[in-house]
């Protein structure tokens, strides 16, 4: 099946709440040694990267590679304590969509803000990180398009023919930029961070409150 699939991850696949990033908020405080480092900081569509490097700023820090590999240092031993937890679930039907369309053929990538260790960590806790290819995450650029860039570069590279169709599956008008970006179709999923409305006045191809809705489009046969 010659169709590409991006999907985002947190409001797409994991479902949104206040628990979904505790692993990192804690890592933020633990290494602020302060509480409440996040407040106030939007993390919506964002790489992980650029909203350490906005609240180091906040606290009058300069970022610096020292800082951030400490930091990660933290923030991984932060997952590997949410692990048993249920901090991240499945959002909406996401898990079984995901698992049919894999069955199905469809190769599968990720284009997230997330750093791929808490991609990993998040994916396998719902049992679908190996249903991806390959990805792009937030480690592989401060913006979206970038990361996205990269997420491209790293699918065409381990398929050997170009694609006929490519989608980009998200809950932000940013994932819908996004995917005018690649030149790909979009589908907004209306289960995250913006309202139906607001993914609407960016105008996706798609606009989908349960992935069940594609099944016509991408499972008919």
């Amino acid at each position: 099946m010659n169709t590409l699939l991006f999907f985002d991850i947190n409001g797409t696949l994991i479902k949104r709440d206040e628990r979904t990033d505790l692993p990192y908020s804690n890592a933020v405080n633990a290494f602020l040694g302060t509480e409440n480092a996040m407040k106030g900081v939007d993390t919506s569509a964002r790489s992980d990267k650029d909203v350490f490097m906005e609240v180091l700023k906040r606290h009058k820090m300069d970022f610096n590679q020292r800082k951030w590999e400490e930091f990660l240092i933290l923030y991984t031993s932060e997952l590997k304590r949410f692990a048993g937890t249920d901090v991240w679930r499945t959002n909406a039907d996401a898990v079984p969509f995901v698992r049919a369309l894999h069955d199905a053929g469809y190769t599968m990538a990720l284009i997230s803000g997330e750093l791929s260790i808490g991609a990993e960590f998040k994916l396998k806790k719902i049992g679908i990180w190996n249903c991806f290819q390959a990805g792009g995450f937030g480690e592989d650029g401060l913006k979206r398009f970038d990361i996205a860039d990269s997420a491209l570069s790293r699918v065409m590279a381990m398929n050997n023919l170009p694609f006929d169709s490519i989608y980009v599956i998200g809950d932000t008008v940013l994932d819908i930029q996004t995917a005018r970006h690649l030149g790909a179709k979009s589908i907004a999923i209306t289960t995250g961070s913006h309202s139906r409305v607001k993914l609407l006045s960016e105008e996706p191809d798609y606009c989908i409150d349960m992935f069940s809705e594609l099944k016509d489009l991408l499972l008919s046969e």
